[in-house]
């Protein structure tokens, strides 16, 4: 859960909640209300959101250890559940 938290949501949620914070005091400053989607730039924050949970998924995907070995599934022995590893 972690991972996917720290991977894909919040390189997605980054942008768009530093965009919404500009946006409402941009709109307070002129005396607006916020953008609406057509208005603003809300979609291409959001792509860029996007774009950069796919960038973070693929950098940690060519950056993460090689395990070198083969998996045993974990099993039982003499009554007690031995975990998987890698040999």
């Amino acid at each position: 859960m972690m991972r996917i938290l720290l991977e894909i949501l919040l390189p997605l949620i980054t942008p768009i909640a530093l965009y919404a914070v500009w946006a409402h005091f941009d709109a307070k400053r002129q005396g607006k209300g916020m953008p609406g989607w057509e208005q603003g730039h809300w979609f291409w924050v959001t792509m860029f959101g996007g774009a950069l949970s796919i960038a973070t998924v693929i950098y940690f995907g060519v950056q993460s250890a090689d395990t070198g070995g083969s998996y045993v599934p974990s099993h039982v022995e003499d009554g007690k559940v031995v975990p998987g590893k890698f040999k």
